[in-house]
Formats: C-alpha cells, structure tokens, sequence
C-alpha cells in the first residue's frame, strides 16, 4: 500500500509539474474550496443558476451513506465545471491536486477507483468530521487537520508551536515520561481509582469475602446492530411475489464482541456510538471491557458516570474534576487544560458516557443535554454512551446519528447457540460446582420455564446465583419475586455483621421506598440523592436506619457536590431504587387516575402510566406478592379499558403496558383477550364483509413490540391459536416466521405452518421466500433445502435461479448445487448485471473464490446511485441570519410544492421549529400531493417540530381529513387509509409519544 502510495506521489511530480507535494496556504484554499464546494452540492445549498445546475445533476452524483459519509461519482470536467458556476473556477489540475491532498494528507478522502489510473472518472467517499449540515464546524475542522498536519511534517525541527510549548510544559512537569505514555499513564490510574474492572454486584457482596472479578464470571454476549427497518404500511397481495414478514429481533445482524471491538479500529471519522438496553442488560460490562481494550490498544479512555455530572457539562467535569483527579493537583493550570484539549483535537481520547438515563434532567431532556455538550473540541473525542432502550426510544432522539447497539440476552443453548446462562452460572460457583449444578437443574425443570427466562439477563442472573449461593431455597416465578428473594437473602446474609429484627427490616424496607419513590418523583435527581435528602427522608422513621442502609449496602456514598459540598448518595443499582418504590405504592390508582373519557380530566398532571420512567416500577408492583391478584386485575382492566378522549392514542400506550404487565402477572385471567387484540393490531383481521385490512402502522409495530415484551409463554400460545385458527395467508406465514424466529426458535407450529405452504403453493417466488423462511427457522430443514434445490433444477428465469442459489447457499455452507449455479450463472447469464451479482453471492459464500474474484475486477463498475433528489439550492452563509432570511424570501415566492417543501425544510434544518417553515410543510400535508411527497412531509415536520409546537400540530391534524382519517383511530378498520391520513395519524402518534396525556388532551379538545 506504502509502496503504491508513492509510486502515485511520483508518477504526479513527472506527468503533472503543477501537482507539486505543496501544503502551502494556496494548495491548502483550493483544496478547502473544492470540499466546501463539494459539500454544497450534495446539501443543495448552492446558490447559483438553477438550470445550469440541472445540467450537471446527471454527471455529479452524490448519495450521503451517513450523516458524515459522502459517495460522489463524477469526472474532473464537471467538477471543473462546478467551481465555475459556485465560486472562483479551479483548473482541472487544481482539482486532482485537491482531491489527492484529500486522500494523502488530510485522509478525508477514500478512493473508490479498481484501477486509478486510464479513467476519467472519480469514484470516492469523503469521511466529514462533523454531521452535513455543520458546515461551518467542517471547514474550521479543516483549517485545524491542516495546519496540525503541516506542522508535524514541515516544523518537527523546530516545534514552535503554541500548543507544543503547552504540552512541553505538561511533559516537564510529569518527569521522564513520554507525553504520550503520561497520559495513557493518567487515563489508567483514574479508571482503576474508579474500579471499572470490578464486578457491579460486588458493593453488595464484597463484606462477606465475595467479589469478583469482571473476567472470573465474564460471558461474552452477542451485539445487534439496531438499524431503522423499512416495513410496508399496506397488504402485499400473492401477486406481488415479494416478502411479507418483517425482519424481527433475530433479523439483524449479529456481532461478537472481538467483531464489535475490530469495528472500532477502523479509521477514519470521529466513533459515535450507543449501546441501548433494558435495565441490567450488561451495558455498564460492555462498556468497562471496551474501557480495557482501549487501553491495551494505548488510546485514551475517559469513563464519566452522567449521574456525577450532578448539573455540570462534560467540559466542566473534564477540565476540573477529571483533571485533578488524573494529575493529583488541588488546582489546573491553563497549560495543562490546554495540553487536554489536543489529546481531543488528535482523536485520541474516547469518552466513555455511562447512563444518559442517570443524568439530573428529565428522561425526555437527558440525550438533547448531552448532543448540546458534545461541541467543540470535545466532540474531537470518539463517544460510547450507555442508556436504557425507554429513554434511547421515547421519541425525538438528538443523537439519532449514532450508531446504536444493543447487549443480546444470555442464550440457553440450542442447536445454533451455546449455554450462555449456564456457563455464567458454571464461572459463579466454580469453587462450588455442584451448587452450580442444583441450580441448573432448577431451572431447567419446565415449570421454571418463565423464571428461567426472566433470568437471560444478566443483573437479575448474578443476583439468582448469589441468592442461590445464600438460601439454596426455591426459585422465584418473576422479576418482583427474584428482587424480593435477593432482598431477603441480604438481610440473613448479613445477619452475623448487622443483625436486624423482623420489625426493624420493615421499618428500613419502608423508609428506602419512601425515599426510592421521592427520589423518582424529583426528575432531576432522581438517581443521586443529596445527603440533606436522604437525612430529612430518614428523620421521618430514624437516622438509625440510614447507617442501617449504608452498612448493609442499599444506599452507597458516589459522590460529594460540587455546588454544595454535601455528600451524595444512591442506590446499589437503578433497578433497587425502582423495586423498593414499587413497594411503597398501596394503590394502583396513583399510576392511573379515573380519567377516563367520560370523567373530568386532571390538566395539572398525567398519568404515570405514560412516563417512561415509571414503566418499571410499575411492572414491578405488578409483581408484588403482597398485592392481591383482585387489585392487579384490576389495574389491567383498567388500563385496557382507557378510553383516553383523544383518538385512541393513549389507549394503545395503555394497552401495550398492560400486555408487557403480564410477565410479572401471568395469572391475568384475560391475559388471553390481551394478546389475541395484539394480534390483531399486529397482524390485521377480517373486517364483516370478509375483507383483509390492517391497522395503522404505528398500532403494528407497537403492537411487534408489545408481544415482544409480554408474558413470553403465552405469546407463543397465543401464537399457535392465531396461526392455526387465521385463514389470511400472508398474516399466517408472517405470524409463523415471527414465532419460529424470535419467540421459540425452531417451533413446530412454526415448522408445521410453512411446510404446509410449501407442499400446497405453486407461484415460484413465493415457495422460494417461504423456502429461505423455513431454513432460517429451522436451520438445516431438509424440505426447505429441497425445495431450493428443486427450484434452481426446474425455473426458467435466471434472476430466480440466482436467488435460490443464493438462500441455499446460506441455509447449507459448502453446497455444491449452490456454488456450480452461481458459478455458470457467472459464465453464461445473457445480462452481465446478473453475472456480477452471481459472482457477489458466491464470494459471500465462499470469500476468495478466484472465480467470482476475477469476473468482479473485470467487470464491475461504481455502484449505482439512488435516484439524485433535487433539492433547493439556497447558499448556506457564514452568517446564519443572512442564510435564514434567503430562505424566508425564497420559501415565500415559491409556488410549486416540491420547492415549498424542500425550501421549508431547509429552512428548519437551519432553525428548528421555524413558525414559517412549519405552516408550510402543514399546509402541504393537508392539500391533496402524491404519496411520496406526503411521507416526505411528515418526515421532516418529525426532523424539524419543537416539543412545544406538538400541541399545536395535535390541534391541526384533530380533525382532519374524511372519515377515513377517522377510521384511523378506532379499534374495527373500515376502509384502507389514503397515503395523506396515514401520514396524518403517524405525526399524531408521534406527538403522543412525546406529549404528557394531559397536554395531549387539551390541544385536542382544543376549539
């Protein structure tokens, strides 16, 4: 690579003299002008004449990967041709020189060319630093990237530079070490004052000689990458021949930890990345094994538990707390932050952001807070953040550009997967394994099935195996019931130390739910207690009780104020602090007040039941054994029966949590009717004339989800009636692949159903669909492997018989049917589109293959692009008030509706929620437009609206529309919905997301 990097370096000094290795202040303006130029164009945001523009739309392609990854395909004339009309014109030797001080020197630019050399054409994607619309922070990041660069390769001699002479002081300071090993040396020692290598049980277990570890108990999980599904709103008929299942959890792609981490070595663009996941999921244990990797691979971890920011911004906490922790100084000096800030400004700094659900701000606040922090020469940094899956997706998300993953459950083992719960448990009781063993067997009796399930995650397994260890007594049947078993268990266990009385560990149970409840009812701190707090909670019962609390670990010192100087507290972990305010709720009234439709509605407060921050605590109640099953039924039948008074909306909300309350009460005696509506929300039914219709796409895929986190023994149930009793097609072999793929792998209604369809269908396309679908269900099924075979033997059209080739080839690695056929397509297709991609199929099957290697480096070419949007050409200036008013004056003289669109939007994107920019895109939405432009229109009033124009939005879309936009919001379908009201319901859907129920309400009644 080395070697052909310089063989172009100087094969450009002898063909092209002008092409000098210059980083002068002239190569350097240029190069910045053809990026900023380059950035306009894909951004629309060229101010210049339109129909010259248009000319060069068909050999200027643009397709923006990401929101920091440019494709562009295009030749050196055109490009010549674009500066012309854009700014100062740059001679096509100026434009190659650019775009290879690009690649060489500012590695912004990755060439996308086989062969660089005998084309005119330029294939290649830019890696921005900062997201498209930031074109200020790019091109300043520019200027910085080139004269750091310039300087390391023109200065070395001399180093006179402002920021060396900081870091010189910094290193003078530090003795004979290295600035680079000083501050590898300094990251270290903070992460091991802050134990990140420990065990996030051991606070609880270490007094009695228990602690561990991360290693000794440590089980890899698997990763799945969360992307944004495309799922189809309407029926697909027989005759479309296309898929009508939905790719479900087990769809996405998976990854091993050691593929995650390789991931993260890749160079290039600033790493932004969420790890999302449910309470005790592992997302900490994730994050404190990337922690140590880091530094084995000597770059800069900075770990910042967002509960201890308490208030402050991660500046402030860098340049003061992190620093005088990292150098033992009582006070910074200016050299010293300064010196920080170029560890940033180099990239190698990753900033480890646990628990945005933490932060001392609302839910619904906390990602917006840290996206504003995230500017600057901080957000030079790379980012891993954890966060709970209800904050991360409750709605509008300001770090939407991040790449997010989630921790995958403990598996059981099964044909595909190993014994993940066992080999965690075999590691706990390794100096005991024969407790280990008994423990094991319990849990796999099959009357242990629910509990067995509870305990895929990994806290609640940890806890499980260390109430085990203690008790050896019966295991519990739900999550509330294992938190009630490990509560018990800490106070025998903790007997001989801190003995307690039976009335003593009631008093101390209900002074920690008071203060558990009145720390969740302060958003703001809600999980770091103030110590003044937390003494004028216990003064109520006893100070006694409080030293009870802090020697038998429930309440834990992490930390002192810095506004205040007092100490603060919290709980052992989140899922405590919600367990012991579930037990101080008496009543299930106070999460849902009667409010019904026909009662007066409370407009000073909402009910708890739409707070994500309740969720917990409220399933956890549900799990109380203290609470007859006569109040929790009905609880649940009250929140099925909601009938919120405002379109159905909340309804659906209060349902879903109803059906996800069933794992903590499976005894419901309606659970049935609960998942059988799921179902039918989920799947569609037959409305009284016999015809198919289904619902809302919001109400399907919050229906997908709702089943997903219900009761997971009746859901299969559930499952199994609908797809043996429902004679729809499409809703059956979708119903079964959900159920064999990510309910019970390899279930036999499952099999059952699809090997039906496979022995009674005739269409090819689908019995090639259903084919695939069985063998992902059934890994190695052999009606499935036949049927694929017997279609690549029997079918007539290649674009199928590659296709089935394909899906064999995946179900059964190494087929020999497989490889031959995508090997003769490859030779003899007539299209040589379907050869190349022939060839691309058999190098995913078989990487290397010289066959299918040798046909794509001679014949493939750029990948093609999507369609190139035209968009308005409105010059973003420096100054964004000047660039705000263009917009203003444009959007207002623009008469057709693709412009008012494009022009709205841009204008929004440039400040949100702007009054004209949204009057424009409603307006739009409530004329009559074509579909793709209705779907456009409601995805950017999503992109732009403000939290405090919801209401106004629910107030607009109230009633508009015909009766079938009615329909819309009630349980029994009528009509299939037009395009316009489907739009019109996901905007109203998405502001019941985001509104409080009372808020809702008022701007629907609103007249």
């Amino acid at each position: 690579m080395l070697q052909r990097s310089l063989q172009n370096r100087f094969s450009a000094l002898v063909v092209l003299p002008m092409a000098r290795l210059s980083y002068g202040p002239e190569v350097k303006k240029r190069s910045q002008q053809l990026l900023a130029v380059l950035l306009d164009y894909a951004n629309d945001e060229l101010d210049c004449d339109e129909g010259t523009l248009d000319g060069l739309r068909s050999q200027i392609q643009v397709h923006w990967q990401t929101e920091q990854r440019l494709v562009v395909r295009t030749k050196v004339r055109f490009l010549e041709a674009l500066t012309k009309i854009a700014t100062t014109p740059l001679t096509g030797e100026q434009i190659k020189e650019a775009l290879r001080r690009l690649e060489d020197f500012l590695e912004l630019l990755e060439d996308n060319r086989p062969n660089r050399g005998g084309s005119e054409t330029w294939h290649f994607t830019l890696k921005l630093w900062h997201p498209r619309r930031d074109r200020k922070a790019n091109l300043e990041r520019f200027e910085q990237e080139w004269e750091q660069r310039r300087s390391q390769k023109s200065k070395q001699s001399t180093q006179k530079s402002t920021t060396y002479n900081a870091e010189v002081a910094v290193v003078e300071a530090s003795g004979d070490a290295s600035e680079t090993d000083m501050w590898w040396q300094w990251c270290r020692d903070v992460l091991e004052a802050q134990q990140y290598q420990r065990l996030t049980t051991n606070p609880l277990t270490v007094g009695d000689g228990v602690a561990f570890e991360l290693d000794e108990v440590y089980v890899p999980l698997g990763l799945v990458e969360r992307k944004q599904q495309e799922r189809r709103d309407t029926e697909v008929r027989a005759d479309q021949g296309s898929k009508l299942y939905e790719a479900e959890e087990g769809d996405t792609a998976q990854f091993a930890l050691e593929q995650f981490l390789e991931q993260l070595q890749q160079p290039g663009l600033a790493k932004r990345i969420a790890i999302a996941g449910e309470p005790g999921a592992g997302k900490t244990t994730l994050l404190q094994k990337i922690a140590r990797w880091l530094l084995e691979q000597q770059a800069l971890p900075i770990w910042i538990s967002l509960a201890d920011l308490q208030g402050a911004s991660l500046e402030q906490y860098l340049l003061q707390d992190w620093l005088k922790a990292a150098t033992r100084k009582v006070t910074v000096s200016t050299e010293l932050r300064e010196a920080l800030g170029t560890q940033f400004n180099q990239g190698r700094v990753w900033l480890l952001l646990d628990a945005v659900d933490e932060m001392a701000t609302e839910a619904s606040s906390a990602l917006a807070a840290i996206a504003k922090q995230l500017r600057g020469w901080v957000a030079d940094a790379h980012v891993i953040l954890t966060c709970r899956l209800n904050v991360w997706d409750s709605g509008k998300n300001a770090l939407e550009t991040f790449t997010t993953y989630r921790n995958l459950t403990f598996s059981h083992g099964d044909a595909v997967s190993a014994d993940q719960v066992g080999q965690f448990i075999q590691r706990w009781f390794h100096q005991h394994p024969t407790l280990g063993d008994r423990l094991q067997a319990e849990l796999d009796k099959l009357e242990r099935r629910r509990i067995k399930d509870v305990v895929k995650n990994p806290l609640r397994l940890a806890l499980l195996c260390r109430a085990w260890s203690l008790s050896q007594g019966t295991l519990p049947n739900s999550k509330a019931a294992l938190y009630q078993q490990f509560v018990d268990t800490i106070y025998e266990w903790k007997q001989d130390r801190f003995p307690t009385t039976w009335a003593q560990r009631w008093q101390l149970n209900q002074a920690l739910g008071h203060l558990a409840l009145q720390g969740l009812a302060q958003a703001n701190t809600k999980f770091r207690l103030s110590q003044s707090f937390v003494q004028q909670v216990f003064r109520e019962q006893s100070l006694e009780l409080l030293d009870l609390a802090l020697n038998l670990g429930w309440l834990n010192q992490v930390g002192i104020s810095t506004a205040s100087g007092e100490k603060i507290y919290a709980f052992y972990h989140p899922t405590f602090q919600e367990y012991f305010a579930a037990q101080a709720i008496a009543d299930w009234r106070c999460f849902l007040p009667a409010t019904a439709a026909n009662s007066t509605v409370d407009l000073e407060a909402s009910p708890l039941v739409f707070s994500s921050q309740w969720r917990e605590v409220i399933l956890l109640w549900l799990g109380r054994f203290d609470i007859s099953a006569t109040e929790k039924t009905a609880f649940l039948q009250a929140l099925t029966a909601w009938e919120d008074g405002c379109g159905g909306f909340y309804h659906y909300q209060a349902y879903f949590l109803a059906a996800a309350g069933l794992t903590e009460f499976p005894e419901y005696p309606d659970a049935e009717s609960i998942l059988a509506q799921l179902l039918r929300w989920r799947f569609g039914e037959f409305d009284s004339q016999e015809h198919w219709h289904c619902y809302p796409f919001p109400a399907q895929e919050g229906a997908r989800v709702a089943l997903l986190q219900s009761d997971r023994t009746q859901a299969i149930a559930a499952l199994e009636q609908f797809i043996q009793s429902t004679s729809n097609f499409f809703a059956r072999w979708n119903a079964a692949y959900s159920l064999g793929k990510t309910f019970d792998p390899g279930n036999s209604v499952a099999i059952a159903a699809m090997t039906q369809f496979l022995q009674t269908l005739q269409s090819e396309p689908l019995r090639l669909q259903i084919g695939e679908s069985l063998g992902k269900v059934d890994p190695g099924n052999s009606l499935a492997i036949a049927t694929l075979t017997e279609l690549i033997a029997t079918t007539k059209q290649d674009s199928l018989r590659r296709k089935a080739a394909y899906a064999l080839g995946k179900l059964d690695p190494g087929n020999a049917i497989a490889a031959t056929t995508l090997i003769n397509l490859i030779k003899s297709a007539p299209e040589q589109a379907l050869c190349l991609q022939a060839a691309e199929n058999l190098l995913q099957l078989d990487p290397g293959n010289a066959i299918a290697t040798q046909f794509i480096q001679a014949h493939r070419k750029p990948a093609p692009f999507p369609k190139l949007k035209r968009k308005t050409k409105s010059q973003v200036q420096r100054d964004p008030a000047q660039a705000i008013a263009s917009l203003e004056q444009r959007l207002t003289a623009a008469t057709d509706a693709s412009s008012q669109r494009r022009l709205a939007c841009q204008l929004g994107h440039l400040q949100p929620g702007h009054p004209q920019a949204v009057e424009m895109l409603l307006q739009l939405l409530q004329s009559q437009r074509s579909t793709t432009l209705y779907r456009r229109i409601g995805e950017n009033l999503r992109e732009i609206l403000l939290q405090e124009q919801l209401p106004m939005i629910v107030s607009t879309l109230r009633g508009f529309g015909s009766a079938t936009q009615t329909d819309l919001t009630k349980d029994k379908p009528k009509e299939k919905p037009s395009s316009q009201a489907q739009e019109c319901y996901k905007l109203l859907w998405y502001c019941a997301q985001q509104l409080p129920y009372a808020a809702f309400y008022t701007a629907w009644h609103l007249k």
